[in-house]
Protein backbone atom coordinates (compact mmCIF):
# COMPACT_ATOMS: atom_id res chain seq x y z
CA UNK A 1 0.00 0.00 0.00
CA UNK A 2 2.92 2.48 0.62
CA UNK A 3 4.68 1.84 -1.99
CA UNK A 4 1.22 2.62 -4.42
CA UNK A 5 1.16 5.73 -2.42
CA UNK A 6 4.64 6.65 -3.18
CA UNK A 7 4.17 5.93 -7.00
CA UNK A 8 0.77 8.11 -7.48
CA UNK A 9 2.53 10.67 -5.41
CA UNK A 10 5.16 10.72 -8.40
CA UNK A 11 3.13 10.15 -10.90
CA UNK A 12 1.23 13.30 -9.87
CA UNK A 13 3.97 14.87 -9.75
CA UNK A 14 5.07 13.87 -13.01
CA UNK A 15 1.53 15.22 -14.62
CA UNK A 16 1.56 18.37 -13.15
CA UNK A 17 5.15 18.86 -14.08
CA UNK A 18 4.57 18.32 -17.70
CA UNK A 19 1.31 20.81 -17.35
CA UNK A 20 4.16 22.98 -16.31
CA UNK A 21 6.41 22.70 -18.67
CA UNK A 22 4.14 22.56 -21.58
CA UNK A 23 2.54 26.04 -20.08
CA UNK A 24 5.58 27.97 -19.10
CA UNK A 25 7.70 26.46 -22.17
CA UNK A 26 5.34 28.25 -24.54
CA UNK A 27 4.99 30.87 -22.09
CA UNK A 28 8.69 31.32 -22.45
CA UNK A 29 9.55 30.44 -25.76
CA UNK A 30 7.04 33.28 -26.94
CA UNK A 31 8.80 36.27 -24.98
CA UNK A 32 12.55 35.13 -26.06
CA UNK A 33 11.18 34.85 -29.84
CA UNK A 34 8.66 37.74 -29.83
CA UNK A 35 11.09 40.17 -28.27
CA UNK A 36 13.51 40.66 -31.03
CA UNK A 37 10.33 41.75 -33.04
CA UNK A 38 10.08 44.49 -30.84
CA UNK A 39 13.89 45.37 -30.80
CA UNK A 40 13.24 45.61 -34.79
CA UNK A 41 10.16 47.73 -34.89
CA UNK A 42 10.61 49.74 -32.19
CA UNK A 43 14.31 50.88 -32.57
CA UNK A 44 17.04 49.77 -29.95
CA UNK A 45 15.97 52.74 -26.81
CA UNK A 46 12.36 51.84 -26.74
CA UNK A 47 13.35 48.23 -26.24
CA UNK A 48 15.50 49.58 -23.72
CA UNK A 49 12.83 51.04 -22.07
CA UNK A 50 10.98 47.59 -22.24
CA UNK A 51 14.15 46.28 -20.73
CA UNK A 52 14.08 48.79 -17.94
CA UNK A 53 10.38 47.95 -17.53
CA UNK A 54 11.66 44.34 -16.64
CA UNK A 55 14.23 45.71 -14.08
CA UNK A 56 11.38 47.75 -11.77
CA UNK A 57 9.16 44.86 -12.15
CA UNK A 58 11.83 42.78 -10.32
CA UNK A 59 12.46 45.82 -7.61
CA UNK A 60 8.98 45.52 -7.63
CA UNK A 61 8.58 42.29 -6.01
CA UNK A 62 9.80 44.02 -2.94
CA UNK A 63 6.22 44.95 -2.02
CA UNK A 64 5.38 41.14 -2.07
CA UNK A 65 8.87 39.67 -0.49
CA UNK A 66 8.01 36.87 0.54
CA UNK A 67 4.37 37.34 0.56
CA UNK A 68 3.20 34.82 -2.41
CA UNK A 69 5.29 32.12 -1.58
CA UNK A 70 3.96 32.05 1.96
CA UNK A 71 0.43 31.61 0.62
CA UNK A 72 1.40 28.81 -1.72
CA UNK A 73 2.45 27.12 1.46
CA UNK A 74 -0.29 27.64 3.75
CA UNK A 75 -3.02 26.69 1.26
CA UNK A 76 -1.04 23.75 0.41
CA UNK A 77 -0.90 22.63 3.93
CA UNK A 78 -4.87 24.22 4.91
CA UNK A 79 -5.69 21.16 2.00
CA UNK A 80 -3.78 17.97 3.98
CA UNK A 81 -5.97 19.15 7.41
CA UNK A 82 -9.12 17.67 7.62
CA UNK A 83 -10.63 20.97 7.88
CA UNK A 84 -8.52 22.94 6.30
CA UNK A 85 -10.76 23.51 2.57
CA UNK A 86 -13.29 25.70 5.76
CA UNK A 87 -10.90 28.26 5.92
CA UNK A 88 -8.96 28.83 2.25
CA UNK A 89 -11.40 31.59 2.22
CA UNK A 90 -10.86 33.64 5.01
CA UNK A 91 -7.13 32.89 4.12
CA UNK A 92 -7.44 34.57 0.91
CA UNK A 93 -9.25 37.42 2.08
CA UNK A 94 -6.65 37.77 4.49
CA UNK A 95 -4.12 38.09 1.97
CA UNK A 96 -6.03 40.41 -0.42
CA UNK A 97 -6.12 43.05 2.30
CA UNK A 98 -2.26 42.82 2.52
CA UNK A 99 -1.81 42.77 -1.29
CA UNK A 100 -4.10 45.47 -2.05
CA UNK A 101 -2.45 48.55 -0.51
CA UNK A 102 0.90 47.21 -1.59
CA UNK A 103 -0.05 47.06 -4.92
CA UNK A 104 -1.74 50.78 -5.34
CA UNK A 105 1.45 52.04 -3.00
CA UNK A 106 3.61 50.34 -5.94
CA UNK A 107 1.81 52.28 -9.05
CA UNK A 108 1.79 55.64 -6.98
CA UNK A 109 5.44 55.62 -6.51
CA UNK A 110 6.03 55.16 -10.30
CA UNK A 111 4.09 57.16 -11.15
CA UNK A 112 5.09 60.22 -8.85
CA UNK A 113 8.76 59.25 -9.80
CA UNK A 114 8.47 58.96 -13.26
CA UNK A 115 9.23 62.52 -14.19
CA UNK A 116 12.56 61.88 -12.26
CA UNK A 117 13.71 58.83 -13.99
CA UNK A 118 12.76 59.79 -17.30
CA UNK A 119 15.45 63.25 -16.76
CA UNK A 120 17.88 61.90 -14.19
CA UNK A 121 18.16 58.75 -14.69
CA UNK A 122 17.64 56.97 -17.96
CA UNK A 123 20.60 58.13 -21.00
CA UNK A 124 18.20 58.53 -24.17
CA UNK A 125 19.07 60.26 -26.97
CA UNK A 126 16.37 59.93 -29.43
CA UNK A 127 13.02 59.51 -27.06
CA UNK A 128 12.01 62.90 -25.83
CA UNK A 129 11.60 63.30 -22.27
CA UNK A 130 7.35 63.68 -22.13
CA UNK A 131 7.35 60.24 -23.79
CA UNK A 132 9.90 58.72 -21.36
CA UNK A 133 7.57 60.14 -18.65
CA UNK A 134 4.40 58.84 -19.99
CA UNK A 135 5.60 55.19 -20.55
CA UNK A 136 7.24 55.14 -16.71
CA UNK A 137 3.85 56.27 -15.68
CA UNK A 138 2.25 53.31 -17.81
CA UNK A 139 4.84 51.03 -16.05
CA UNK A 140 3.69 51.46 -12.52
CA UNK A 141 0.18 50.98 -13.46
CA UNK A 142 0.58 47.72 -15.06
CA UNK A 143 3.40 46.55 -11.96
CA UNK A 144 0.64 47.37 -9.82
CA UNK A 145 -2.28 45.01 -11.92
CA UNK A 146 0.79 41.95 -11.76
CA UNK A 147 1.09 42.61 -8.53
CA UNK A 148 -2.48 42.11 -7.34
CA UNK A 149 -2.79 39.33 -9.93
CA UNK A 150 0.10 37.79 -8.34
CA UNK A 151 -1.76 37.19 -5.16
CA UNK A 152 -4.64 34.59 -7.20
CA UNK A 153 -2.26 32.98 -8.91
CA UNK A 154 -0.31 31.40 -5.80
CA UNK A 155 -3.83 30.46 -4.19
CA UNK A 156 -4.46 28.66 -7.60
CA UNK A 157 -0.96 27.21 -7.34
CA UNK A 158 -1.58 26.14 -4.05
CA UNK A 159 -4.61 24.24 -5.04
CA UNK A 160 -2.41 22.41 -7.41
CA UNK A 161 -5.08 23.44 -10.27
CA UNK A 162 -1.71 23.12 -12.57
CA UNK A 163 -4.01 22.64 -15.99
CA UNK A 164 -6.10 25.48 -15.37
CA UNK A 165 -3.28 27.69 -14.30
CA UNK A 166 -1.23 26.77 -17.38
CA UNK A 167 -3.66 27.22 -19.77
CA UNK A 168 -4.28 31.35 -18.35
CA UNK A 169 -1.00 31.82 -18.38
CA UNK A 170 -0.95 30.46 -22.14
CA UNK A 171 -3.63 32.78 -23.22
CA UNK A 172 -2.46 35.82 -21.45
CA UNK A 173 0.92 35.05 -22.78
CA UNK A 174 -0.43 35.18 -26.24
CA UNK A 175 -2.34 38.12 -26.16
CA UNK A 176 0.18 40.06 -24.43
CA UNK A 177 3.27 39.44 -26.57
CA UNK A 178 1.06 38.30 -30.24
CA UNK A 179 -1.31 41.56 -29.80
CA UNK A 180 1.87 43.59 -28.54
CA UNK A 181 4.07 42.59 -31.74
CA UNK A 182 0.73 43.18 -33.82
CA UNK A 183 0.45 46.34 -32.54
CA UNK A 184 4.00 47.57 -32.83
CA UNK A 185 3.87 46.17 -36.70
CA UNK A 186 1.02 47.23 -37.51
CA UNK A 187 -0.50 49.89 -36.44
CA UNK A 188 1.94 52.23 -34.01
CA UNK A 189 5.48 52.00 -33.10
CA UNK A 190 5.19 54.65 -30.22
CA UNK A 191 5.96 53.23 -27.11
CA UNK A 192 3.20 54.95 -25.19
CA UNK A 193 0.87 52.98 -27.74
CA UNK A 194 2.36 49.42 -26.90
CA UNK A 195 2.65 50.49 -22.96
CA UNK A 196 -1.28 51.52 -22.88
CA UNK A 197 -2.09 47.99 -24.59
CA UNK A 198 0.07 46.27 -21.45
CA UNK A 199 -2.10 48.46 -19.43
CA UNK A 200 -5.68 46.80 -20.44
CA UNK A 201 -3.64 43.18 -20.67
CA UNK A 202 -2.42 43.43 -17.19
CA UNK A 203 -6.41 44.45 -16.22
CA UNK A 204 -7.43 41.15 -17.95
CA UNK A 205 -4.76 38.80 -16.10
CA UNK A 206 -5.90 40.62 -12.86
CA UNK A 207 -10.09 40.22 -13.59
CA UNK A 208 -9.37 36.55 -14.63
CA UNK A 209 -7.35 35.15 -11.69
CA UNK A 210 -9.12 36.99 -9.37
CA UNK A 211 -12.38 34.90 -10.74
CA UNK A 212 -10.93 31.78 -11.16
CA UNK A 213 -9.53 32.26 -6.71
CA UNK A 214 -12.61 33.70 -5.78
CA UNK A 215 -14.38 30.69 -6.93
CA UNK A 216 -12.43 28.34 -5.29
CA UNK A 217 -11.78 29.45 -1.76
CA UNK A 218 -14.97 32.03 -1.60
CA UNK A 219 -14.96 34.09 1.39
CA UNK A 220 -17.45 33.45 4.11
CA UNK A 221 -19.30 37.39 3.34
CA UNK A 222 -18.25 40.23 0.98
CA UNK A 223 -17.09 42.31 4.65
CA UNK A 224 -14.38 39.41 5.72
CA UNK A 225 -11.14 40.69 7.04
CA UNK A 226 -8.04 39.90 7.69
CA UNK A 227 -8.32 36.87 10.08
CA UNK A 228 -5.28 37.33 12.73
CA UNK A 229 -5.43 32.90 14.06
CA UNK A 230 -4.86 32.17 10.84
CA UNK A 231 -2.45 34.34 9.40
CA UNK A 232 -0.77 34.29 12.91
CA UNK A 233 1.42 30.99 12.13
CA UNK A 234 2.43 31.94 8.81
CA UNK A 235 3.93 35.46 9.65
CA UNK A 236 7.00 34.39 11.32
CA UNK A 237 7.90 31.94 7.99
CA UNK A 238 7.02 34.97 5.94
CA UNK A 239 8.85 37.44 7.86
CA UNK A 240 12.02 35.18 7.14
CA UNK A 241 11.17 34.36 3.51
CA UNK A 242 10.24 38.28 2.73
CA UNK A 243 14.10 39.55 4.05
CA UNK A 244 15.49 36.81 2.26
CA UNK A 245 13.45 37.61 -1.20
CA UNK A 246 14.46 41.60 -0.43
CA UNK A 247 18.12 40.59 -0.17
CA UNK A 248 17.40 38.01 -3.13
CA UNK A 249 16.32 40.80 -5.49
CA UNK A 250 19.28 43.01 -4.80
CA UNK A 251 21.91 40.35 -5.26
CA UNK A 252 20.23 39.15 -8.62
CA UNK A 253 19.07 42.93 -10.05
CA UNK A 254 21.81 45.16 -8.66
CA UNK A 255 23.89 45.42 -11.55
CA UNK A 256 20.62 45.68 -13.73
CA UNK A 257 20.07 48.99 -11.79
CA UNK A 258 23.49 50.23 -11.55
CA UNK A 259 24.00 49.29 -15.43
CA UNK A 260 20.67 51.46 -16.68
CA UNK A 261 22.48 54.02 -14.89
CA UNK A 262 25.84 53.73 -16.67
CA UNK A 263 24.85 52.44 -20.45
CA UNK A 264 23.44 54.47 -23.16
CA UNK A 265 19.46 53.19 -23.37
CA UNK A 266 20.16 52.09 -26.55
CA UNK A 267 23.22 50.17 -25.40
CA UNK A 268 20.82 48.88 -22.30
CA UNK A 269 18.21 48.07 -25.36
CA UNK A 270 21.36 45.73 -26.09
CA UNK A 271 22.29 44.24 -22.43
CA UNK A 272 18.19 43.67 -21.85
CA UNK A 273 18.84 40.97 -24.34
CA UNK A 274 22.09 39.24 -22.33
CA UNK A 275 19.33 39.90 -18.83
CA UNK A 276 16.27 38.28 -20.89
CA UNK A 277 18.32 34.73 -21.65
CA UNK A 278 20.13 34.64 -18.50
CA UNK A 279 16.62 34.93 -16.90
CA UNK A 280 15.48 32.45 -19.11
CA UNK A 281 17.47 29.81 -18.39
CA UNK A 282 16.36 30.57 -14.22
CA UNK A 283 13.13 30.37 -15.42
CA UNK A 284 13.25 27.21 -17.02
CA UNK A 285 12.88 25.90 -13.27
CA UNK A 286 9.84 27.55 -12.52
CA UNK A 287 6.98 24.95 -14.21
CA UNK A 288 8.91 22.20 -12.51
CA UNK A 289 9.41 24.10 -9.09
CA UNK A 290 5.83 25.28 -8.76
CA UNK A 291 4.73 21.59 -9.25
CA UNK A 292 7.74 20.68 -6.44
CA UNK A 293 6.97 22.86 -3.73
CA UNK A 294 3.74 22.04 -2.53
CA UNK A 295 4.54 18.54 -2.80
CA UNK A 296 7.59 18.91 -0.81
CA UNK A 297 5.78 21.01 1.71
CA UNK A 298 2.70 17.87 1.80
CA UNK A 299 5.16 15.47 2.55
CA UNK A 300 6.50 17.16 5.43
CA UNK A 301 3.18 17.95 6.70
CA UNK A 302 2.54 14.31 6.73
CA UNK A 303 5.70 13.19 7.71
CA UNK A 304 7.28 11.25 5.10
CA UNK A 305 10.71 12.75 5.35
CA UNK A 306 12.53 10.16 2.96
CA UNK A 307 10.24 10.53 0.37
CA UNK A 308 10.70 14.19 0.04
CA UNK A 309 14.61 13.63 0.39
CA UNK A 310 14.10 11.40 -3.09
CA UNK A 311 11.75 13.94 -4.83
CA UNK A 312 14.07 16.42 -3.66
CA UNK A 313 17.25 14.90 -5.08
CA UNK A 314 15.94 13.76 -8.18
CA UNK A 315 14.42 16.89 -9.20
CA UNK A 316 17.82 18.54 -8.61
CA UNK A 317 19.62 16.32 -10.62
CA UNK A 318 16.61 16.67 -13.36
CA UNK A 319 17.34 20.23 -13.68
CA UNK A 320 21.24 20.17 -13.42
CA UNK A 321 21.38 17.29 -16.09
CA UNK A 322 19.44 20.25 -18.46
CA UNK A 323 20.31 23.39 -17.66
CA UNK A 324 24.22 23.04 -17.52
CA UNK A 325 25.19 21.68 -20.84
CA UNK A 326 22.67 24.72 -22.36
CA UNK A 327 23.93 27.24 -20.69
CA UNK A 328 28.05 26.05 -21.66
CA UNK A 329 26.92 25.55 -25.07
CA UNK A 330 25.19 29.25 -25.18
CA UNK A 331 28.66 30.27 -23.57
CA UNK A 332 30.32 28.82 -26.87
CA UNK A 333 28.23 29.96 -29.26
CA UNK A 334 27.25 33.29 -27.73
CA UNK A 335 27.28 35.41 -30.63
CA UNK A 336 25.90 33.18 -33.86
CA UNK A 337 23.49 33.17 -31.44
CA UNK A 338 22.33 36.17 -30.65
CA UNK A 339 22.61 37.32 -34.76
CA UNK A 340 20.73 34.50 -35.39
CA UNK A 341 17.71 35.34 -32.99
CA UNK A 342 18.05 39.14 -33.67
CA UNK A 343 19.17 39.57 -37.35
CA UNK A 344 21.15 42.64 -35.66
CA UNK A 345 24.84 42.59 -36.10
CA UNK A 346 25.52 45.22 -33.60
CA UNK A 347 23.78 43.51 -30.82
CA UNK A 348 25.42 40.36 -31.60
CA UNK A 349 28.59 42.29 -31.55
CA UNK A 350 28.02 43.97 -28.38
CA UNK A 351 26.58 40.87 -26.41
CA UNK A 352 28.86 38.33 -27.15
CA UNK A 353 31.73 39.08 -24.40
CA UNK A 354 29.01 39.19 -21.61
CA UNK A 355 26.03 36.24 -22.61
CA UNK A 356 28.86 33.48 -21.54
CA UNK A 357 29.31 34.43 -18.07
CA UNK A 358 26.14 35.36 -17.40
CA UNK A 359 24.52 32.32 -19.18
CA UNK A 360 26.93 29.95 -16.94
CA UNK A 361 26.25 32.08 -13.85
CA UNK A 362 22.30 31.65 -14.16
CA UNK A 363 22.38 27.61 -14.31
CA UNK A 364 24.47 27.73 -11.32
CA UNK A 365 22.13 29.74 -9.49
CA UNK A 366 19.38 27.86 -10.69
CA UNK A 367 20.79 24.91 -9.11
CA UNK A 368 21.79 26.48 -6.03
CA UNK A 369 17.93 28.21 -5.62
CA UNK A 370 17.67 23.88 -4.26
CA UNK A 371 19.03 24.34 -1.04
CA UNK A 372 16.37 27.00 -0.36
CA UNK A 373 12.90 24.87 -2.00
CA UNK A 374 14.81 22.17 1.05
CA UNK A 375 14.27 24.81 3.69
CA UNK A 376 11.34 26.32 2.26
CA UNK A 377 9.95 22.42 2.60
CA UNK A 378 11.47 22.31 6.30
CA UNK A 379 9.92 25.18 7.16
CA UNK A 380 13.04 26.70 8.62
CA UNK A 381 14.43 29.52 6.60
CA UNK A 382 16.86 31.16 9.15
CA UNK A 383 19.98 29.53 7.33
CA UNK A 384 18.77 31.29 4.21
CA UNK A 385 18.38 34.29 5.99
CA UNK A 386 21.76 34.13 7.60
CA UNK A 387 23.27 33.16 4.00
CA UNK A 388 21.28 35.84 1.79
CA UNK A 389 22.58 38.17 4.43
CA UNK A 390 26.19 37.21 3.79
CA UNK A 391 25.95 36.94 0.22
CA UNK A 392 24.63 40.07 0.27
CA UNK A 393 27.37 41.94 1.81
CA UNK A 394 30.19 40.51 0.25
CA UNK A 395 28.17 40.55 -3.00
CA UNK A 396 26.96 44.25 -2.89
CA UNK A 397 30.91 46.11 -3.11
CA UNK A 398 32.17 43.14 -5.73
CA UNK A 399 29.88 43.86 -7.82
CA UNK A 400 29.92 47.78 -7.67
CA UNK A 401 33.64 47.70 -7.76
CA UNK A 402 33.46 45.28 -10.90
CA UNK A 403 31.24 47.91 -12.89
CA UNK A 404 32.98 50.74 -11.64
CA UNK A 405 36.50 49.14 -12.89
CA UNK A 406 35.12 47.11 -15.76
CA UNK A 407 31.30 48.15 -16.82
CA UNK A 408 29.37 45.77 -18.39
CA UNK A 409 32.22 43.12 -18.88
CA UNK A 410 33.19 43.22 -15.07
CA UNK A 411 29.17 42.94 -13.91
CA UNK A 412 29.53 39.62 -16.22
CA UNK A 413 32.55 38.39 -14.55
CA UNK A 414 31.45 39.10 -10.96
CA UNK A 415 27.97 37.27 -11.49
CA UNK A 416 29.78 33.91 -13.00
CA UNK A 417 32.37 34.09 -10.14
CA UNK A 418 29.96 34.76 -7.25
CA UNK A 419 27.24 31.87 -8.04
CA UNK A 420 30.41 29.57 -8.72
CA UNK A 421 32.14 30.40 -5.63
CA UNK A 422 28.49 30.18 -3.29
CA UNK A 423 27.45 26.82 -5.42
CA UNK A 424 30.72 25.54 -4.16
CA UNK A 425 30.20 25.91 -0.18
CA UNK A 426 26.77 26.54 0.77
CA UNK A 427 25.03 22.69 -0.08
CA UNK A 428 27.09 21.08 2.11
CA UNK A 429 26.24 23.19 4.73
CA UNK A 430 22.87 23.68 4.39
CA UNK A 431 22.41 19.58 4.29
CA UNK A 432 24.54 18.84 7.28
CA UNK A 433 21.95 20.92 9.29
CA UNK A 434 18.64 19.77 7.91
CA UNK A 435 19.31 16.42 5.91
CA UNK A 436 22.58 14.55 6.21
CA UNK A 437 21.80 11.74 4.67
CA UNK A 438 21.83 13.13 1.07
CA UNK A 439 24.37 14.91 0.60
CA UNK A 440 26.68 12.37 -0.74
CA UNK A 441 23.83 11.53 -3.54
CA UNK A 442 23.86 15.44 -4.02
CA UNK A 443 27.41 15.66 -4.54
CA UNK A 444 27.76 12.40 -6.41
CA UNK A 445 24.79 13.62 -9.00
CA UNK A 446 26.36 17.03 -9.08
CA UNK A 447 29.69 15.75 -10.14
CA UNK A 448 29.29 13.30 -12.12
CA UNK A 449 26.84 16.02 -14.58
CA UNK A 450 29.15 18.29 -14.76
CA UNK A 451 31.99 15.99 -16.00
CA UNK A 452 29.57 15.07 -18.48
CA UNK A 453 28.99 18.50 -19.68
CA UNK A 454 32.80 18.89 -19.79
CA UNK A 455 33.31 15.79 -22.10
CA UNK A 456 30.89 17.02 -24.12
CA UNK A 457 31.79 20.09 -24.67
CA UNK A 458 35.08 19.24 -25.18
CA UNK A 459 34.40 16.76 -27.81
CA UNK A 460 32.09 19.80 -29.71
CA UNK A 461 35.10 22.40 -29.85
CA UNK A 462 37.72 19.61 -30.85
CA UNK A 463 39.64 19.85 -27.80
Amino acid sequence: MGRLIVMQNRHSVIRNTVLNYSGQAYVLLVGILIMPFYLGHLGAEAYGLIGFFTLLQAWLQLLDAGLSPSLVRAVAQQQSLPAGEQSLGRLLRSFELIFLPLAVLSGVLIVAASAWIATHWLNANTLQPETLTHCIALMGVIIALRLYSTLYKSGIQGLEQHAWLNAANVSIATLRYFGGLLLVSQFSRDPRDFFEFQVAVGLIETLLFAGKARRQMPAPHWMSGLDWPLLKPILPFAASLSLSAVLWIVLTQLDKVLLSRLLPLDQYGYFSLVALIAAGIMMLTNPLVQTLLPRLTVLMAEGRRDEMHALFLAANRLVCTCLFPLAALIALQAEPLIFAWTGDQAAARWSSPVLGWYALGSAIMAASAFQFYLQYAYGRMHLHLWYSVISTLISVPVMCLAIHWQGVHGAALAWFFLRATSFALWPAIVHQRLAPGIHRAWLSDMLRISAMTALGLAKHTGV
